[in-house]
């Protein structure tokens, strides 16, 4: 009897000790001081020392001062002192040490002026027709609830007095008022989108799971059955390249943002989504959005699944991998009617932006988080030097296996421990697993391009694959330097073509407008000196000795 009696008290212990914690949210939208705002309710199980943190990060994704959106911090228990902590992204609550239940809300209030620019989007946006918040910067998380990386916990959401015509869709879920999301975590949870309002949501099936379209605005350049056509063959390329029909739901956003000229759009691959905003004028264009498209839902697997080990250190990888697959999938897949032309273009754009970038020979060491959201150069260093990368590797495996294999099946190999093995992506790892597909050891290599940062031998690689190719390039070169307030004109190249233009050092600006990094978009500047305005226009480009694919059909059979 003393036996079972023990039997029964250890399971008891272990079914206690196990218990899940849930979470709960309240969302409402209503008025503070006569603007729309988000209030966020909250319950949540108390820490016994009685002292509980929420964490809402100050500083993410390159933002910065994020508690600015944060007003009317307060707990509905008696005896709870509210402490905000901007400095460590903390919100501390100091309570009774019997308490067990913490009821606490708090509103997300919109703190960047309209009209919503691009980079204004990734702060939440509050307004009468819609909303939209990434997880992470909407939803505070009690540190009891993410005390290590992989704590388990269960949310359940539930949007209050949002009727029929609001639209709700977010990476968990379309228009549910009561949403629960079961056995998730930190990373799982905060890397979402939230979006609410007068999106319109197309539905689409692929294999016979969910996926919705969440779109608002009145685009100018295209309608909304473009954009799910193009969203619905990239999902099937994509699902079917992976061999992965796995995911039950899926959630695409977008949100038109304002440029008064030129254009711009950003995605952002998350958990069961994406989220985008783009640049609605006249100047927008469908191959770009193609390629956002296509670059944010391929980071389902590279980022998602295949996770790097250390973030930045991989960035080659997972941005630069995901880059090289884009370019082909599109192609191969003819999605928009892009084909290997587009291929071999892109390619080419991404050889000379590496090389006429400023840090076209920075170690892979400096890819960091400061250097990564600070410094465009940097940011894209990792993208360019990757797509040449797996350029390079795709064709060395073809050749090493006389085209029986290819990097495709590298892709798939590597995918596969992911899921398998939760096998995270290393330098070590990658080189191993890319060895057994090659018949030459490709650390030499590796470690000269990617660690140290060298150059790629362009001429050596093209004449290796049976590539044809021009020994030079027309690339980007404005010719100028602006003003450090960009309202004039700091240095002018007597070489280029903005000299050419009669633009000169000194010059007030009056007007500028170029496609950074475009040569083939002209650039307009209006100036005032000597007492009018002048308007010049040129090509900002120049001549540079960086080899280029030819873009003919010997190269389409020989590199794709």
């Amino acid at each position: 009897m003393r036996k079972l009696v023990l039997i029964i008290c250890t399971t008891f212990l272990i079914a206690s000790c196990s218990k899940e914690k849930t979470l709960h949210y309240t969302v409402t939208k209503t008025l503070y001081d006569s603007i729309p705002v988000l209030n966020i309710a909250m319950k949540f199980d108390a820490e016994n020392d009685g002292e509980t943190t929420l964490l809402f990060q100050d500083h993410a994704w390159g933002e910065t001062d994020i508690h600015n959106v944060l007003a009317d911090l307060e707990s509905l228990n008696e005896g709870v002192e509210v402490m905000k902590i901007k400095d460590s992204g903390q919100i501390i609550l100091k309570h009774p040490k019997d308490l067990e239940t913490i009821h606490f809300q708090y509103k997300i209030v919109q703190d960047t002026k309209l009209p919503i620019t691009t980079k204004k989007a990734f702060r939440p946006i509050v307004q009468d027709e819609y909303f939209h918040a990434f997880s992470h910067n909407l939803f505070m998380l009690p540190s009891n609830y993410a005390s290590s990386s992989d704590s388990k916990f269960n949310v359940h959401i539930h949007w209050k007095g949002f009727d029929s015509t609001f639209n709700l869709i977010n990476s968990f879920g379309t228009n549910d008022q009561h949403q629960v999301i079961k056995n998730t975590d930190k990373n799982h949870f905060h890397s979402a989108v939230f979006t609410g309002g007068d999106y319109r949501a197309h539905e689409i099936i692929i294999n016979g799971n969910d996926a919705v379209l969440g779109i608002r605005g009145d685009w100018k350049v295209f309608n909304d059955s473009t954009i799910v056509d193009v969203l619905e063959s990239t999902l099937q390329a994509q699902r079917d390249f992976w061999q992965d029909h796995s995911q039950e739901y899926f959630a695409v956003t977008m949100t038109p943002t304002f440029l008064e000229r030129g254009t711009g759009f950003q995605g952002s691959g998350l958990t069961n989504s994406f989220a985008t905003t783009a640049t609605n004028n006249t100047y927008l264009n469908l191959e770009g959005l193609v390629y956002l498209f296509n670059h944010e839902l391929q980071h389902n697997w590279t980022g998602h699944i295949i996770v790097n080990e250390n973030e930045e250190e991989q960035y080659w990888f997972s941005e630069g991998f995901t880059e090289y697959y884009t370019l082909k999938n599109i192609a191969r897949n003819r999605i928009a009617n892009l084909d290997e032309s587009y291929f071999i273009n892109e390619l080419n754009k991404r050889i000379k932006a590496l090389y006429i970038s400023p840090v076209k020979e920075a170690p892979n060491s400096e890819i960091n988080y400061n250097n990564f959201w600070t410094s465009r150069d940097y940011e894209k260093l990792p993208y360019r030097r990757g797509t040449i990368f797996a350029f390079y590797l795709d064709n060395k495996i073809r050749k090493a296996s006389n085209g029986a294999k290819s990097l495709d099946d590298l892709m798939l190999a590597i995918k596969e421990d992911a899921v398998s093995n939760k096998q995270k992506l290393s330098h070590p790892y990658f080189l191993s697993k890319a060895n057994e597909y090659l018949t030459e050891d490709l650390s030499l290599f590796f470690n000269k391009h990617i660690v140290q940062g060298k150059l790629f031998d362009l001429i050596g690689m093209f004449n290796e694959f049976d590539c044809e190719f021009n020994p030079t390039s027309v690339v980007f070169d404005l010719g100028l330097t602006l003003s450090e307030d960009k309202k004039s004109i700091a240095r002018v190249d007597e070489n280029s073509n903005a000299y050419k233009a009669g633009l000169r050092k000194g010059d007030r600006l009056t007007l500028r407008s170029f496609y950074y990094g475009n040569p083939e978009f002209k650039a307009e500047f209006k100036v005032y000196k000597n007492g009018k305005e002048t308007h010049h226009t040129y090509f900002p480009s120049k001549e540079a000795k960086i080899p280029s694919l030819k873009d003919n059909d010997h190269n389409k059979k020989a590199v794709y």
